[in-house]
């Protein structure tokens, strides 16, 4: 290897010393360097091209006792031995602005400026040595020869570097990787050099190092401040993404703020613009449109109603039915607050929903009757939603509608008042809002809505019984624990003045004494039970309660306390049992209720009679119930007046929540079952459903489980991410007497024969009952061999299925 650099070192010479030349130049034109950086970058590599150059001469003219061999072996010696202490200067003048501008000292250590002096130490030394012969002396055939002090010139930049080593050391975590790992390099690889040099002449080791050194410093260099740039470029780029974000959140905050102001004229409309602006949201994403586009829907849905501030307050709050000519006023909102929006031309779309949310799909609407898609697609989404929350708010002269009855409404205006794309997808939005979340929550302000959540008030307080309860809280198969303080109304016998719980089930998860209301939202009462262990059943099958009394000794300590007590109430269900343990200082109980059945609800509320409530929480324990852990105080309620077919039966009390087992999919298959929807069931879609899969063990969500159709028997499609290319038709015929008949003969029960038809990857299967005849072809991937089909559904119980 040491012959080999001997043999090609001039070359090498020559190469380094052009390349260090070029970057010089480099630096000294480029503009992402500091001023003082780029110079010392330049002075170091135009000294290294120097140095390098006359190193090469050095050995070129070695010997050659010519008079220009003569001058030259002097002369390049000479800058040898300068420009290898100009480069550590200049290295030096790089570190000093390191530590000012990158490392952020106020000025460089004093170890920099002891490297200057040493610096200046070495100039005079080369200088002297041309007199005196200390580092080197030229024989009689003009060849170099190492003079007594040589090893000095070697130690001088031994020592200058290895100071220069001592203050990259130090602040080596200070600097980024693309400086520290260079100005490491620079100062470790040279010393190493020198020793070598020390050691082997013939190779210049020490300047071949300095100089290939110099060019990775200016590498890394220029790749550091690339990547600054890049971070700068970045963070410009985040400035103004934060500065669009910033100006979109004030003009949503500003429309949201004209949007209340509009709605809070009337308390029948507070939170409307908002909850239709959400509504509508929704519906253009599930339409498939991107997220601006989406986003332009909800801005234009929030100002839908902004002509209403040209309407007098005298007509908007009035809680009477209204005149025609107040009517058509009302009705002249739309076109006044098109014209009102129409006016910021910078956001063109903002007008559209104000201007065409009454128009029809039918050409019906107002305020210019256009029809079908000549409406714009931002009016046909927003006319849905708010005929949507229109329906599911509190009016001055009825509660919301119940959520079969908005469906139906839905159903029913596909085509004439809706768009029937987006009616569909309103539909599929009820139907998965299977707990009637989606709605006003409060009838005086939406605002309001969490007043009576039990887990976020601070304090409740009862005067009559059941005049005010809380929020009910739905009790599952995870058990929850409830936990309050209690306290008597002063004056109030203490044995009656304690908080009760009232079990039930409602659409909106309130309790109702009202009529109109119990029957417009399903309210469904099971149980009273007071905390001393008092109970009333009303629609629970049996009620068993079992009670320890605990003694309590008042103690000085908590005196003042007294009256406040704490009760802890565990509560859990499965299928059509509830466990309820209660825990007070004075008693412990057991409480276990059996619901009518397993198919509907159970939500918990708390309630009182002249007393108050405080600190309550409500938490999940983090524990699950099996059939074991609550007594069965009555029998399991069977709705199957049909044994077994060929599988077993099917009891599916929520949507989807179990099926049949799966059956292979065979050309000319005929399936037969009985379906009977549940006496809860209310909506069109608690019905069976047939389900086509594929899974290895050919079980619904079995391993490697992908669907391909999931059809609903009143016609709808509720395939989950379909991996089949679905044609569906759905045909109505004479025997179709509406949706309400349908409903009822499917509480009494039918009869229903599916045929199949398999040929390769596509399948079809039909199938006709009550006036809905239903078709659907599926081609499933090629590579499918294994095809299943199975029923499940939503509230029905499905027997006597047979395969022919």
């Amino acid at each position: 290897m040491f012959e080999l650099l001997q043999a090609y070192q001039l070359n090498i010479m020559l190469a380094l010393s052009s390349i260090c030349a070029v970057v010089g130049i480099f630096s000294l034109i480029t503009k992402s360097l500091p001023r003082k950086r780029k110079l010392a970058i330049a002075d170091m590599e135009f000294s290294a091209a120097i140095l390098l150059y006359n190193d090469r001469l050095a050995y070129m003219f070695h010997g050659d006792i010519s008079n220009k061999g003569y001058w030259l072996v002097r002369i390049s010696n000479f800058l040898v031995f300068f420009m290898t202490i100009s480069v550590l200067h200049a290295f030096n003048l790089y570190l000093s602005d390191l530590c000012r501008n990158e490392i952020g000292l106020s000025k460089p250590p004093v170890r920099l400026k002891i490297v200057e002096v040493i610096v200046g130490i070495g100039w005079a030394l080369v200088i002297i040595s041309q007199f005196t012969g200390i580092y080197y002396t030229f024989d009689e055939t003009n060849a170099y020869q190492r003079g007594p002090g040589f090893l000095i010139c070697y130690a001088i930049p031994f020592i200058a570097l290895f100071i220069q080593l001592s203050v990259v050391i130090q602040f080596f975590t200070r600097m980024s990787l693309y400086i520290s790992i260079p100005v490491l390099l620079f100062t470790v690889i040279p010393m190493v050099a020198s020793i070598f040099q020390a050691l082997y002449y013939g190779v210049s080791f020490t300047n071949m190092s300095i100089v290939g050194m110099g060019v990775v410093l200016y590498v890394f260099a220029i790749m550091e401040m690339n990547e600054k740039l890049a971070k700068a470029q970045k963070q410009e780029l985040d400035a103004a993404r934060s500065l669009v974000d910033s100006v979109l959140r004030s003009y949503e905050q500003t429309a949201e703020v004209f949007a209340k102001a509009i709605d809070a004229r009337d308390k029948f409309t507070r939170g409307h613009s908002k909850r239709v602006a959400e509504y509508s949201m929704d519906i253009a994403q599930a339409l498939g449109m991107s997220e601006s586009q989406s986003h332009e829907v909800y801005c234009s849905a929030l100002l839908h109603d902004i002509g209403k501030i040209e309407i007098p307050d005298t007509v908007i709050s009035r809680h009477e039915h209204l005149s025609a000519a107040e009517e058509e006023l009302i009705r002249k909102h739309a076109e006044a607050g098109g014209k009102i929006l129409s006016e910021v031309n910078e956001i063109p779309f903002l007008s559209v929903a104000a201007k065409t949310h009454h128009e029809r799909y039918d050409g019906k609407g107002y305020p210019e009757g256009i029809r079908g898609e000549a409406i714009p697609i931002i009016g046909r989404i927003v006319a849905v939603a708010n005929a949507y929350d229109e329906m599911t708010s509190f009016k001055f002269d009825r509660p919301p509608f119940a959520q079969g009855r908005v469906r139906d409404e839905f159903v029913k205006g596909a085509g004439t008042r809706f768009d029937p794309k987006i009616a569909d997808i309103m539909v599929d939005m009820i139907d998965r809002d299977a707990e009637y979340m989606m709605r006003e929550s409060e009838e005086e302000n939406i605002e309001a809505a969490d007043r009576n959540n039990l887990a976020k008030v601070k304090r409740m307080h009862f005067d009559n019984y059941k005049e005010l309860v809380s929020d009910g809280i739905r009790i599952e198969h995870e058990y929850i624990k409830i936990k309050f303080e209690s306290c008597p109304d002063a004056g109030f016998d203490k044995r009656m003045a304690i908080p009760s719980i009232i079990l039930f089930d409602s659409f909106d998860r309130c309790v109702h004494r009202n009529a109109r209301n119990i029957k417009n939202v399903h309210y469904f009462e099971y149980a009273e039970v007071w905390l001393d262990g008092h109970y009333i059943t009303t629609a629970a099958r049996n009620l068993k309660i079992d009670i320890t009394n605990k003694t309590y000794v008042n103690t000085d300590a908590d005196k003042e306390a007294a009256d406040w007590q704490t009760y802890e109430i565990e509560a859990v269900s499965f299928k059509d049992h509830v466990k309820l343990t209660i825990d007070s200082r004075s008693i412990h109980a057991k409480v276990t209720v059996a619901l009518p059945d397993s198919t509907r609800y159970v939500f918990l509320g708390v309630t009182g009679e002249h007393c108050s409530i405080r600190n309550a929480s409500v938490k999940e324990i983090g524990r699950t119930a099996d059939k074991d852990d609550i007594e069965r105080i009555a029998p399991e309620v069977d709705y199957f007046e049909r044994k077994c077919g060929d599988l077993p039966n099917v009891e599916v009390d929520g949507y989807r929540e179990t099926s049949s087992l799966g059956i292979p999919v065979e050309d000319g298959m005929r399936l037969f079952f009985h379906t009977q929807s549940l006496p809860t069931a209310r909506l069109v879609h608690h019905c069976a459903y047939i389900l086509l899969y594929t899974s290895d063990d050919g079980t619904v969500n079995g391993r490697n489980y992908s669907e391909f159709a999931c059809i609903r028997l009143d016609g709808d499609d509720a395939t989950n991410e379909g991996k089949a290319d679905n044609t569906l038709s759905i045909r109505k015929n004479e025997d179709f007497a509406g949706w309400d008949s349908w409903k009822e003969r499917n509480l009494k029960g039918l009869d229903y024969i599916v045929n199949f038809y398999r040929k390769r990857n596509c399948i079809f299967f039909d199938t006709e009952n009550s006036g809905i005849a239903i078709e659907c072809r599926s081609v499933v991937p090629a590579d499918c061999d294994n095809v299943y089909v199975a029923i499940t559904g939503n509230l029905c119980a499905i027997s006597d299925i047979r395969i022919k």
